[in-house]
């Protein structure tokens, strides 16, 4: 046997080893992308609607005030709502029905528009009774389940990716808050 042949049978050899280090290292890969794209976009959920229901609060503080409480309160939802559905996230994305910020604090719930109530607002204790004031909180949230998830959770050797907080009742929720007093 000459030099050549113990060449070429090495050569065969190592196609199969390269398949198998391929193998490997495309799952770890893969895993790492996965990773990334599946937790920077709550990431980036979170800080939007961080960033909207700011803008929304502060929207609402150039709602001129008017004598009734009621029709107060429907301007300033109406202020809410209209900075909400001009952002750039889809509708579908954007849930309201978030809980009070504090229990037993008197927060009522904003009147639902479209289907969804985007915060609560309370009066001040320490307002005057001949001009009341009040504290909004605006609330956005999302739902993250497993069945309407934006990108599907995916389980990688035993842990789920991604794996984001549950709250008391074991669901998850990106959610972003801001409050203001009017």
């Amino acid at each position: 046997m000459s030099a050549d042949d113990f060449r070429g049978a090495g050569r065969r050899h190592q196609r199969g080893a390269v398949a198998i280090e391929f193998a490997v290292l495309f799952l770890v890969f893969f895993a790492l992308v996965y990773a990334i794209i599946g937790y920077s976009l709550p990431f980036l959920l979170t800080l939007s609607f961080k960033q909207l229901s700011a803008d929304a609060a502060r929207s609402a503080v150039r709602v001129s005030p008017v004598p009734q409480a009621a029709a107060y309160i429907a301007r300033v939802n109406r202020q809410v709502h209209e900075v909400v559905e001009a952002s750039w996230l889809p509708s579908g994305w954007v849930q309201g029905g978030c809980p009070a910020p504090e229990e037993d604090a008197g927060w009522i719930a904003l009147p639902d528009m479209a289907g969804r109530s985007l915060g609560h607002y309370r009066l001040m204790p320490d307002a005057p009774s001949h001009a009341p004031r009040y504290q909004l909180n605006v609330c956005l949230q999302r739902a993250y389940d497993r069945e309407q998830a934006i990108i599907p959770t995916l389980t990688l050797f035993g842990v789920d990716v991604p794996t984001l907080p549950q709250d008391a009742r074991g669901e998850s929720f990106v959610r972003g808050r801001s409050s203001v007093r009017l």
